[in-house]
């Protein structure tokens, strides 16, 4: 199994996470849509991650490399954060200036808590949501003043756009390094093109124009 596979199916399918939480715009199903854009860049992530895991899985039998591949997937996990450095070490070297952005009011690397708190928040009632990490404060002037009100970074524009800036970085990490992503591409375009929101997609996020 080639790495080029590899990767091309995580990024199909973080691809159609990333779609389906863009084209599902109806408030009343945000945590579905944030898990789903959670999701997708987890899949990113991992594309990068396994297509640089190659000597692994490369030399088995197509059955025995897919246990393999799904048991270093498992191992990766949910963490982000390690995910995210791992990442940045194999070539995608934005990440550090994405974390150290700000995203319609929060710094990338307080999203990369909010990613992984929302990774159970928009499924399940917590004990603690990740808003309480976010107090509003009284003023600029006076930081350590708080109002007693909290924002939810799971509801802002800014964590969509710090995903999006993510899965580009890693998938213009691959396409660098030699991934040949056309015919995934052509699938999921096939796939969503009769969509009416798909066009405002492909303006959205880059990966999703087959001329790349």
């Amino acid at each position: 199994m080639t790495p080029d596979f590899v990767a091309n199916t995580w990024l199909f399918r973080g691809l159609c996470d990333l779609y389906f939480a863009f084209d599902c715009d109806d408030d009343i199903f945000e945590n579905y849509a944030r898990f789903s854009e959670i999701m997708g860049m987890e899949k990113f992530l991992k594309a990068l991650l396994l297509f640089h895991k190659h000597s692994e899985y490369e030399a088995l039998s197509d059955p025995d490399a897919r246990k393999k591949i799904d048991a270093l997937a498992k191992n990766i996990g949910h963490k982000f954060e390690l995910m995210l450095e791992r990442a940045a070490e194999l070539g995608a070297v934005a990440i550090p200036t994405i974390l150290d952005q700000s995203w319609d009011g929060y710094r990338g690397k307080n999203l990369v808590d909010a990613v992984y708190a929302g990774y159970m928040e928009t499924r399940y009632p917590v004990p603690i949501p990740i808003s309480n990490s976010f107090p509003i404060q009284t003023s600029k002037t006076a930081p350590l003043e708080y109002t007693g009100f909290t924002q939810n970074p799971l509801s802002s524009s800014g964590i969509t756009k710090f995903i999006y800036a993510i899965c580009n970085c890693c998938f213009s990490t691959l396409v660098r390094q030699g991934l040949r992503p056309e015919k995934m591409l052509a699938q999921f375009e096939e796939r969503f093109a009769g969509r009416e929101a798909f066009l405002r997609f492909k303006n959205c996020f880059g990966p999703s124009g087959a001329d790349r």
